[in-house]
């Protein structure tokens, strides 16, 4: 029982790191539908996705590792390393707090339901940035001792962003 939960805790950790235990606390509390039944939305609800799925262009705020980033298609995403991703890898962005386009624009609480839209994006570079000197000194000595810092990013391209019909 106790590596079951040192397990768990492991787990919301890692998940928490991802920027994915937000999304995990939120559903936990509510009882999901299995995947065979589909979800029934009202007529207005359907109507107004209608409406936004007629729209060209769509923007869209995602969370990734607890930061927001608003992006649209062919966008490029810089954020701080994910060092399980590689080169090439294509990612489901499930995490949109704000999903719209010109004239219509649908929030979540906190975020929107994943069966509305899908957002794919892929790893293009693992970039490294500037180098930053960082000096410390002791006044009336002769210590100064002198560091390097250098950041690591991860470069994301949003490939596509649509609207899913319900």
């Amino acid at each position: 029982m106790a590596l079951a939960a040192i397990s768990r805790s492991l787990l919301g950790f890692r998940a928490k790191s991802l920027g994915l235990a937000e999304g995990r606390r939120f559903m936990s509390h509510i009882q999901s539908p299995s995947a065979d039944t589909p979800i029934k939305w009202s007529s207005n609800t359907s109507e107004l996705v209608s409406r936004l799925r007629d729209q060209q262009k769509y923007y869209a705020t995602v969370v990734i590792k607890g930061r927001p980033f608003t992006v649209t298609a062919n966008d490029i995403i810089i954020m701080d390393r994910i060092k399980d991703l590689e080169l090439g890898d294509l990612l489901s962005l499930s995490q949109v707090t704000e999903l719209g386009s010109r004239d219509y624009t649908i929030k979540g609480q906190p975020f929107v339901d994943p069966s509305l839209f899908n957002i794919k994006a892929t790893v293009i570079e693992h970039p490294d940035g500037k180098l930053f000197t960082v000096t410390k000194k002791k006044r009336r000595t002769a210590h100064q001792k002198v560091t390097y810092h250098r950041n690591h990013y991860t470069m994301l391209r949003v490939s596509a962003i649509t609207v899913t019909k319900i």
